[in-house]
């Protein structure tokens, strides 16, 4: 009877506590979602506002091509992109619509400068702080090091206590 009320008591826990984590997964859910949303269309608005004449860039339709013009409407942003080869055709179309701005190789080339400035200073931090380490660990054990030179310095070595035996000392006698 006990072990059954016992039993009927864990089933119940268990399902407050999987209604419980259910309900937070609910609630979780859209919050992680929208977190994700906010920052892809910042990032969107952030490479339309950067975007300018001379780059190469890339439609959400697969055109490739060069922008030439930069137009400001009311409340719109449009670019006039050039494409073709040989032939070249003009195309405008709204700034949302770019999916991708390609880099040009001065772009490139600077970015892969910052960034092996950025990684040599990182470099450097990181030795400055292991010699700092060995600096507060050398620091920390002088006191020490000066005990063992002066006992490895001495000149004399330190000699055993020699035992004492006078000529008038008693020896025990066995008596019976």
């Amino acid at each position: 009877m006990t072990s059954l009320m016992l039993a009927d008591a864990t089933t119940s826990v268990w399902s407050y506590v999987l209604i419980g984590v259910v309900v937070l997964l609910l609630i979780a859910m859209p919050i992680m979602m929208n977190l994700r949303n906010k920052r892809e269309t910042q990032k969107v608005q952030e490479q339309t506002n950067s975007l300018k004449v001379g780059d190469k860039v890339l439609t959400t339709s697969g055109v490739y091509g060069t922008i030439t013009e930069v137009k400001f409407d009311e409340n719109k942003k449009t670019v006039v992109i050039e494409t073709g080869g040989k032939t070249k055709s003009y195309l405008t179309v709204d700034a949302f619509a770019i999916y991708t701005v390609f880099k040009s190789e001065a772009e490139l080339a600077r970015e892969q400068a910052q960034r092996e400035a950025e990684e040599k200073a990182r470099l450097e931090a990181e030795e400055a702080k292991k010699a700092e380490k060995k600096s507060k660990g050398k620091a920390a054990q002088e006191p020490a090091a000066e005990v063992k030179t002066v006992e490895v310095t001495a000149t004399e070595t330190p000699k055993a206590p020699e035992k004492k035996t006078s000529k008038t000392e008693k020896k025990p006698t066995n008596k019976k």
